[in-house]
């Protein structure tokens, strides 16, 4: 065979497969065919950005979609949609099995379509539309009328039951309608007093660690911020009450008891405010409002919503990542010591020494809890180099930004006895620790420093065998870079 005919063989071969590969292998096989010639419209459920549902003696309903799974109710005021119910209804729209033929030619009185039980007009995103009708029952089928524009068919298992519930039906029962991952900012107000916490993703994608912003720049407690928004996210709705503007104030919501707002990124997700318990119902019920429908939800959030800022401020003084740990140093007056890790290997002054005290050292100070917060010292008190440390910790992970010191002092005047005051770099109060936290990192220091020298000891005087490498899971782990 010529060169020249292999050529066009090839380039034949080639745009046959360029055509199966983009265009038929698009198209529908004939089984998929088959069953949407059985259907009384066939569309793709993600294309559909709307739903408008009519009824003779009910308030007609609006749905919009914002993306997949999120749905609002239009109906004043608006509101988070369910979205199951509102997806399983466009779902049942465009899987309508029709019973026999479907024809043009038809009577709309004979079927009860003149004046039909429901209508559904579905809009897509490219702004074209299709509107369901449906009528009475087929005699002697388990079928109903239904038409779509001007075609008629018998349709099994019509959506009646959702096309005839009341606008409030369609309402979601949860407060927000976004995964609490997603959520980056919350702020919390009560009366005069806002709670303001924000997060960013790390590497990958993960969410960050919670930090305060306002009224202090702090660590937050993940603990805490974590079940808020747990509590937030699992409080359901049980009633949607009528309550005129006017009347806010008999049920707390004007003012309200406190107000949280939770933000995905640039996108405000809800605004919650809540209210007053409701005391004609057993079981724990409160008022809220989303946006500015007013609600009733189980009372789960209240407690969390009572505590003081205290509550939302990380207590341990310096979360620590020893798993991404790459540097600790620990600095007295008579004690120094510390290690460095390379290429997975804890070395100190040139020799190799085991993850056991370089790693305690910095775990101590990851999970040491502070027993309360102090102004740092100000005037001739707080110049530097006045007042004299009882010992320095450094610690540096493998990610930039993550190199934190903290400073031990002396306990101000008038604190308890047996604490001591730590500075940790980024917190803008000292906190209150156990003097017992100062005496185990001095005491793995002091370890760490006699293995570098090669002075370890069994307890029989001679010099011991390696110290075993910590396992992970005794460690604490914390968050990294906070």
């Amino acid at each position: 065979m010529s060169t020249r005919k292999l050529l066009v063989l090839t380039g034949v071969f080639l745009g046959l497969l360029a055509f199966v590969v983009f265009f038929e292998r698009k198209q529908p096989t004939s089984e998929e065919r088959a069953r949407a010639a059985r259907r009384l419209a066939d569309f793709r459920t993600d294309d559909v950005v709307s739903v408008a549902i009519e009824r003779p003696d009910l308030p007609k309903v609006d749905l919009a979609r914002k993306e997949k799974g999120r749905w609002t109710v239009l109906n004043p005021p608006a509101s988070p949609a369910d979205g199951f119910a509102a997806d399983n209804l466009v779902s049942d729209l465009a899987h309508l099995e029709v019973v026999g033929e479907t024809r043009t030619d038809f009577d709309p009185k004979e079927y009860g379509l003149d004046a039909p039980k429901a209508k559904a007009t579905v809009v897509f995103a490219d702004k074209s539309s299709k509107t369901f009708s449906f009528g009475a029952a087929i005699p002697g089928t388990d079928a109903v009328a239904a038409s779509e524009g001007r075609l008629f068919g018998a349709v099994r298992s019509a959506p009646l039951a959702a096309l005839t519930k009341p606008v409030d039906e369609y309402r979601s029962r949860q407060l927000f309608d976004v995964a609490v991952p997603d959520i980056t900012r919350l702020s919390v107000t009560r009366g005069p007093n806002t709670v303001v916490l924000s997060r960013t993703a790390r590497e990958g994608g993960a969410p960050g660690p919670w930090r305060l912003e306002k009224p202090v720049a702090d660590l937050a407690s993940e603990t805490f911020v974590d079940r808020l928004l747990g509590d937030l996210a699992g409080a359901r709705v049980s009633e949607f009450p009528s309550i005129p503007e006017a009347e806010l104030a008999r049920v707390g919501l004007a003012p309200p008891v406190a107000t949280v707002v939770l933000e995905k990124g640039a996108e405000k997700v809800a605004t919650i405010s809540f209210g007053a318990a409701k005391a004609d119902v057993a079981g724990g019920k409160m008022y809220a409002k989303v946006g500015s429908l007013v609600v009733v939800i189980d009372d789960r959030v209240r407690e969390d919503l009572d505590k003081e800022l205290s509550a939302y401020r990380e207590t341990r003084v310096a979360p620590v990542d020893t798993f991404t740990l790459r540097r600790v140093s620990f600095a007295a007056d008579d004690l120094r010591a510390g290690a460095d890790k390379v290429d997975g290997q804890w070395r100190s002054s040139g020799r190799a020494v085991s993850a056991l005290h370089a790693e305690g050292l910095a775990a101590v100070l990851g999970r040491a809890e502070g027993r309360g917060f102090v102004p740092a010292p100000t005037g001739k008190a707080g110049k530097s180099g006045s007042e004299k440390p009882l010992g320095t910790v450094d610690v540096a992970g493998e990610a930039a930004g993550t190199a934190e010191t903290a400073t031990f002092y002396a306990a101000p005047a008038g604190s308890a006895p047996g604490l001591v005051a730590v500075a940790v770099t980024g917190r803008p109060e000292r906190l209150l620790v156990d003097r017992s936290v100062l005496d185990e990192i001095r005491r793995e220091a002091a370890a760490l420093r006699d293995e570098a020298d090669g002075k370890a000891k069994d307890t029989k005087g001679k010099p011991s065998a390696p110290a075993p490498t910590a396992a992970p899971g005794g460690l604490v782990k914390v968050v990294p870079g906070r």
